[in-house]
């Protein structure tokens, strides 16, 4: 079965003194998820995820990291995904069924009003995140906010 890499981004900010999450609703698929895009050619799944929410936001986010980044001339460890997860992907138009390969990662972002996306988009609090979404897609924001709470200054 044909496998696409991605890299999905849990971006949090700080709204009205509330944590919350920035979700998407896809347009092919028509369900609430985090922002995010293909790996190119020549990417690794960390610049796809910075690239793919400047794109589609316009927002500057910084990643949630817990490594200590080694870079030397010739090596640099790479911001390590929350997890990497495979989900099935149904056709659309022309495209077969297929899978994601998907490298999620937890961001925060200190400039939500700079947003500008194309489709229909919301910031959500932790206990909005009930309302009939994809399980990983609620379990992912719940862990993103929960995490960026442990790290976050405003």
């Amino acid at each position: 079965m044909l496998k696409h890499f991605t890299a999905t981004a849990y971006i949090i900010s700080k709204i009205n003194g509330e944590l919350k999450v920035l979700l998407h609703r896809h347009k092919k698929l028509n369900i609430w998820i985090g922002i995010g895009g293909h790996v190119e050619r020549d990417e690794n799944p960390m610049e796809t995820v910075l690239r793919e929410v400047r794109e589609e936001t316009n927002l500057t986010i910084k990643l949630i990291s817990e490594d200590r980044l080694l870079k030397t001339k010739d090596v640099e460890q790479l911001i390590t995904p929350r997890a990497i997860i495979q989900e099935k992907i149904p056709s659309y138009k022309d495209e077969p069924v297929h899978f994601h390969v998907d490298n999620i990662y937890f961001a925060f972002c200190k400039n939500p009003q700079k947003i500008k996306m194309d489709e229909e988009y919301a910031w959500f609090s932790r206990h909005q995140l009930k309302f009939g979404l994809e399980k990983e897609v609620e379990v992912f924001a719940k862990k993103a906010i929960d995490k960026a709470s442990q790290y976050m200054v405003f």
